[in-house]
């Protein structure tokens, strides 16, 4: 379960993160750090290209109070790419009132951490940056590091919940040039009512067209997540998956109906919410494969009602056959209950066995009075033979 990118433990920081960030219209965050003195609240920091200081560039301060953002001071880098810059008063996250910097490198927008609390005013506060590389025409091949997709049946369609967390692992900021796109990813066929989700960068250059998930806004080194819902008629279909998956986790929400999955191991049920299992299925370092789901067949078997008919009408003609072949036993007690009778107890039994498997919530005393009058029943039958 520690791949599982629904474990909103883990995920929910970086979704509130991204949430400010696409609501403000800002780029990316790294680490949150910051810096105190007597005379005020100084933001002290350092921008740095990969593993090295920037070295030229201009640090803007950004306030984001009550949903709304401005731009308070500017600052240039010195040589080894730190800066100070002057706070009117420490964050309140009580109000919401959040300060952070950026910077433009490359034609890149780079942000650090939002600051909202005021222990954050500590030590550095520092910006990543990267260098920039064009991606492919066709776009960048980047392996997916987790994957996870949500089958649930909302009583009409299937409701999917794709989250699919794409690696750069090119240590530059990938770009596109225009009109291009930097990097796509299949979708499952047939799908509609595509909706973007949550995303850890801003919403403008990532768009869904003809089944395909394509991101035009620079994508910088490491994971970003994006989350895709759809709709599907039927969960019987294929996941493409092109390139490398590290983690594919595969999830139906019960009840559904009986299925195989090729492609994926089957792993025992998982709660994610109270009361609400899923099937999970789960594959590692999967190569330009795809996860096919199809209908399982269910080897036929006759409902316990129409069981229990024929068991009648096999005893039925038992009986009639003993009758016809020994006159004396006709006139026994055993012979006296008429066969009409039998039948009628078996098929008492059949909606005695329906009922209680149609009602949920039992009592035990409930259950000790059908276990009685369902072994009273029995007794009726087998006293006719």
């Amino acid at each position: 379960m520690v791949a599982l990118l629904l474990d909103h433990w883990r995920y929910a920081g970086r979704f509130a993160l991204a949430s400010l960030l696409i609501t403000t219209g800002l780029f990316m965050a790294t680490s949150t750090v910051f810096a105190q003195s007597g005379q005020g609240t100084l933001l002290r920091g350092q921008a740095l290209l990969g593993n090295e200081a920037l070295t030229s560039g201009t640090v803007v301060l950004h306030h984001l109070i009550g949903g709304t953002q401005g731009e308070l001071d500017s600052v240039s880098l010195g040589t080894d790419g730190t800066f100070s810059l002057t706070l009117p008063n420490p964050p309140d996250p009580a109000i919401r009132d959040i300060y952070l910097a950026s910077i433009r490198h490359d034609g890149v927008l780079y942000f650090g951490t939002p600051l909202t609390e005021p222990e954050h005013l500590d030590s550095i506060y520092r910006i990543q940056t990267y260098d920039t590389a064009f991606a492919p025409s066709g776009g960048a091949d980047l392996p997916i590091e987790i994957r996870n997709v949500f089958f649930e049946f909302d009583g009409d369609r299937w409701h999917i919940t794709d989250l699919i967390e794409v690696y750069n692992e090119t240590g530059r900021t990938l770009v596109s040039e225009d009109p291009g796109f930097i990097w796509s990813y299949p979708l499952i066929p047939g799908a509609t009512d595509f909706e973007l989700g949550q995303a850890e960068m801003s919403p403008e250059n990532i768009s869904l067209e003809a089944g395909q998930l394509l991101i035009r806004t620079p994508l910088p080194p490491g994971e970003r997540l994006f989350v895709v819902t759809y709709k599907l008629d039927e969960p019987f279909v294929s996941i493409p998956m092109p390139g490398l998956t590290t983690v594919m986790e595969l999830l139906v929400r019960e009840p559904a109906p009986p299925m195989i999955v090729e492609g994926l191991d089957s792993f025992p049920r998982v709660e994610l919410e109270p009361g609400t299992t899923y099937r999970r299925y789960s594959g590692n370092n999967l190569t330009g494969s795809s996860i096919n789901l199809s209908e399982a067949k269910i080897p036929f078997e006759l409902p316990v009602s129409w069981m229990s008919l024929i068991l009648g009408v096999v005893l039925g003609g038992a009986a009639l056959f003993l009758l016809n072949r020994d006159p004396i036993r006709a006139n026994t007690r055993g012979a006296a209950v008429n066969l009409g009778d039998r039948e009628s107890m078996i098929h008492r039994i059949a909606v005695l066995d329906e009922t209680f498997k149609s009602q949920e919530d039992w009592s035990e005393r409930e259950h000790e009075e059908y276990l009685m009058e369902r072994a009273k029943l029995l007794q009726r039958v087998r006293g006719t033979d």
